[in-house]
Formats: structure tokens, sequence, C-alpha cells
């Protein structure tokens, strides 16, 4: 993610540096183990809080969703959406009852398996209990029927998110971590991982778009048609996303994989030309961090007002055209290289608890140093002692941070720094063998800031804790790193 109020310099984000206080976390606890055939259940309530540090409130307990089968209808009507989703999933526990996270949206039946389900809500929590008890390794359906008008989410640092209608007809849902509740029922934490099928059914002169690879179109009632999409490889929920409007419509192929770019059709068709670059820019970004994950990839510039960033959704990010409006070409690409390195760290390998947003950020924002290095301007290194010589290096502790401040500067700069400060200590070779490993173990997956480390540590042979110490949990500067002997 990047907020396009950020400015950029050879390629550093210059956003306000705060102090935080959050301390990170432990590999999450694994999934429970398969039930004896002769266990006796003891159902119980699934928690309706998540275990992440920071946003506790979204996601739920005693269960892992697999898929997503989601049916939005969308008129610019009283700016309302009809929701039809079934979601799959396993239970980890026995389960009495179990919750979703669903914003501000009426819920008119539920089933499970087919069979009608008590429903309740609680805040931004739609509570299920269905009509027998579900024992642990169970895999369950649970049909949802809901509609109404979204309701967005005010986010520190990046303003509003969720799902919103502008300019008459026109809607996009995009935020980060906040989006997903405000349009279909969903355990909204990234550790939970699904796949998708996700059908807008939307006025026929107007484009509905989605991540993954476009299935079908068909007709719908009252000149309407619904565009079918798939998303077969594992998603975080706040990476799903849907556009509905007007937009100019770019398709063609890339090593085998289709390729959409859309670019809202009030925008200059000069948004358009630096768009089409994205294939060129996904070649390089492969030949720094290993083979393309998923198998559709493009990108969407929207021109909502209120939406002041772009967001790395899963095969196709999208943009605010704020990042199109009188900035250089050169500027231009590199948010784009920031967003589609995210295809690899942060949609392919994603977080398992929200404080370890450098993980994504400061790869993103190294991504974009790699790229203007490609470009012809500033290496890594160069920009590394520019950012670092210059005082504008975040003194806050990346590793640290609280929910108020994962999207200010620190994760993105001082994130990016502790990578090349950590290829610096280790060299080019155990470096990119370091990074390109973390994308192919952990591919599909999700990562820990510990499992990095023993994973670079690994490779490099070398005691690598005082440097992340540094770099990552001490909210200071650190020293200068250097070339660590053996």
């Amino acid at each position: 993610m990047l907020a396009a109020g950020a400015l950029a310099t050879a390629g550093l984000l210059l956003a306000a540096c705060v102090p935080a206080t959050q301390v990170r976390v432990p590999s999450p606890t694994p999934p429970a183990a398969s039930p004896s055939p002769s266990r006796t259940p003891h159902f119980a309530p699934g928690a309706a809080r998540s275990d992440d540090r920071l946003f506790p409130e979204l996601g739920d307990g005693g269960y892992d969703a697999t898929h997503y089968a989601i049916t939005v209808g969308y008129t610019s009507s009283g700016k309302a959406i009809t929701g039809d989703a079934v979601v799959t999933a396993t239970a980890t526990q026995d389960l009495s009852n179990f919750a979703l996270d669903l914003r501000a949206l009426t819920v008119s039946s539920v089933t499970v398996d087919g069979r009608p389900a008590r429903f309740s809500r609680a805040g931004d929590k739609l509570v299920v209990t269905p009509a027998t008890g579900i024992p642990l390794g169970a895999t369950f359906a649970t049909h949802i029927v809901y509609g109404g008008v979204p309701k967005t989410y005010e986010a520190p640092g990046l303003g509003t998110e969720g799902f919103h209608s502008y300019a008459g007809q026109q809607a996009i849902a995009q935020g980060e971590p906040h989006v997903a509740a405000s349009w279909y029922p969903v355990d909204d934490r990234p550790g939970d991982k699904a796949t998708y099928d996700i059908a807008i059914t939307a006025p026929v002169a107007d484009v509905a778009l989605a991540g993954g690879v476009l299935t079908a179109k068909t007709p719908a009632s009252g000149g309407r048609q619904t565009w079918h999409w798939t998303e077969s490889a594992p998603m975080a929920s706040y990476l799903a996303f849907v556009a509905i409007g007007r937009y100019r419509l770019h398709t063609s192929t890339h090593n085998g994989r289709p390729v959409l770019v859309a670019v809202a059709s009030s925008l200059p068709t000069s948004v358009d030309r630096v768009l089409a670059q994205t294939p060129r820019i996904t070649d390089f970004l492969a030949s720094q961090f290993g083979p393309y994950p998923f198998d559709a990839e493009g990108g969407i510039v929207h021109d909502d007002p209120v939406f002041g960033f772009a967001l790395e959704n899963q095969t196709r990010p999208v943009y605010s055209a704020a990042f199109f409006r009188n900035t250089s070409t050169s500027y231009q690409t590199s948010v784009i290289a920031h967003e589609l390195a995210h295809q690899w760290y942060g949609d392919s390998v994603s977080l398992a608890q929200w404080q370890d947003i450098w993980l994504n950020e400061g790869f993103a924002t190294y991504a974009m140093w790699l790229w203007t290095e490609h470009q012809g301007g500033a290496s890594p290194l160069q920009t590394f002692t520019q950012l670092y010589n210059s005082g504008k290096l975040p003194k806050e502790a990346p590793g640290r941070l609280d929910r108020r401040h994962i999207f200010d500067n620190t994760p993105y700069n001082r994130g990016a720094a502790t990578l090349e400060a950590l290829r610096i200590s280790i060299g080019d070779a155990a470096f990119f063998q370091t990074i390109r490993a973390w994308a192919a173990q952990h591919r599909y997956g999700n990562g820990t800031t510990d499992e990095f480390i023993a994973l670079a540590a690994q490779i490099s042979g070398k005691n690598l804790v005082p440097l992340f110490t540094a770099w990552l949990d001490t909210a200071t500067r650190p020293a200068f790193p250097k070339r660590l002997p053996g």
C-alpha cells in the first residue's frame, strides 16, 4: 500500500514519523489436529475476536475459512448492494456457534449445510448458531443472504476505506486492514486465507471488476449483466475487491497469463500508457524475487476522490488517480513496482499478524529502490546512504508499531533500510537467496518476522539477532551496517 499524499525522492517516502509501542508476537498457533473417531465432542462458541495484537476485533476463532463464493448486486439507487455469500470452512474446535465479521449490512437468512441457523448481531459481528453442533475437523458451508447500504471505515493515516459509492453509480471496495466486512461476511484476519469466486451484477453499461481470472459474463435481468471472477490461490480477506463503473479495459496475455488493465474513463489516456508497463515491471521483479506467483496480472486506476491510496489487491493492484497527476513517469512506475512487489511479499506470502507490516511495506519499498536502480537511478546502497545521512531515517522501531501508525513512514523506509542493512551485512548472494527463498517457502501462506530472521540466519550462517534487534526493535538510529565476518 502507498498513500497518495506521500512524497517521493529517489524512491524514498517522506511521510511523518511518530512513536510506536507495540511488541512483536511469535508465530501463530498451528491448526488443531484431526479428531479421534472415538472422541466425545465438547461444543463451545468460537471466539468473536482474533489473536491479532493490533486488531483483535477483526477476525474470529473456531474455524478456518477455505473458500468464499460471493454474489453482489449493485445499483446506484440508494447506493445499496444485495449480497449472497457461501463461506466454506473447517472447524478447528467443537463449535456450538461462531462469528463472522460483517459491518452495517442487514442479514435476511442464514443456513449451515442447508439447514436454517439462528443468527444475531453484536456490533460488526454476525453470530451464527447452527441447528446442531459442528465437531472439530468437520467441513461446513454457511450461506448468508444480506444487503443494504455499506458503511465505510475511517483508518488512521489512510482516511476512508471500505465499500464506497461515488460519481452517481460508480463504486469501489478497497482498504487495509478495514474493507472486507463492509461488503461480505468474512473471517477478517490475514492469517485465514481462502480461495474466492466473486460474481458482480451491475448495469450493462458498466464494468464490474475483481481479482483473479474473468471466467464468464452472463446476462441478468433489467438491463444488467454479471461478471464472474475466480481467484484460485489463497488470498487474505483485505485483498479482495470490487470496482464498478465506467472503465477503459485493455486485455492481453503475458507469459501465458491473462493481463487486464483498466482505467476510469474520466482519466486521460496517458494513465493507460503508464499502466501498460505492468508486464515489463513484473518481469523485472520476477528476475529479483523469483517466479510471479499468480495466474493473472494487471492493475486498475479509479477516479474516486475519497480513496487516496494504492493497494496491492491480489493479481490486480488498484491505484488512486492521484498517483498519476502532476508526477513524473519514473515516479508513477515506481508506485506500480511497489504494488506489484506485494504480489510476492504481502499477497503470496502474507502476514500472520498486522504488527509484522514491515514485511509487506519494507519489501515493497525496497522493490522501488531496485526499480530506481534498474531505470538508471540511484542504487539501493546509495538510496539507503542518502536516507541514513539525511536525518530522514525513521527512529521508530518498525517491529514495535501500534495500530495507529502501521502506515506511517516507519515500516516503509526503515523496513526497506533494514533489508539493505541485511544485504550489506551478509552480501548480495546470501541476501538475494534469502528473499527468494522467503517467497518460495511461504508461497500462498503466511510468515512472521521471527521466521524471516531465522531463514536469513540459516542461509547466511551468521548471527543476525543483533542486526535485527537494532533495526526492528530499537527506537534509535542504528549504527551504519558493516559486512559481518566469516
